[in-house]
């Protein structure tokens, strides 16, 4: 067998941003696939050496609360840069709760003040100033504060890049 070598990476910071979701969440118990929880963005600020500007108040997260203790986060959402241009962005993740328990909890509205999350972002624009956006591929790190109403979500968002022609 021949020698595996890993990939060389870049990682980017492209923004980060902090959303307001309102505290009035809409819980759909006896799902398919457990609980579906929606939560509806009421804006936010977006900040960064890539873009900067606001989350405007439109759009939603239609998490699903699955029943052995997972999150699956569905997110979408518009960005107003400064300059006025729009970025459509979406993104799925996860939240591990750790437990069947915490599960339940969760899909009761019984939620732990702080939790953290990982989101994969998707964006896309018609502006020419970013169309830079419509070329990543991006990783977030979040995390959530239940303890405000509305509810604060923050994220760094970085762009990650295959470099296999980089030298060891």
């Amino acid at each position: 067998m021949s020698e595996f070598k890993l990939n060389k990476y870049k990682l980017e910071h492209l923004f980060s941003y902090s959303v307001s979701v309102d505290a009035n969440m809409d819980f759909m118990k006896g799902m398919p696939l457990g609980t579906r929880l929606t939560g509806y963005i009421t804006g936010g600020e977006v900040w960064g050496p890539k873009l900067n500007g606001k989350i405007l108040p439109v759009g939603a997260d239609w998490s699903y609360v699955r029943k052995h203790g997972i999150v699956d986060i569905d997110c979408r959402t518009m960005i107003e840069a400064e300059n006025g241009d729009h970025i459509y962005m979406t993104y799925t993740g996860r939240i591990d709760l750790g437990s069947e328990e915490a599960a339940v909890d969760y899909a009761n509205g019984k939620l732990p003040p702080i939790m953290g999350n990982q989101t994969i972002p998707v964006l896309e624009t018609n502006s020419k100033v970013y169309d830079w956006a419509n070329r990543v591929t991006c990783f977030g790190i979040g995390r959530v504060d239940f303890t405000e109403d509305p509810i604060v979500i923050q994220y760094d968002v970085y762009a990650y890049y295959s470099t296999p022609f980089d030298k060891d």
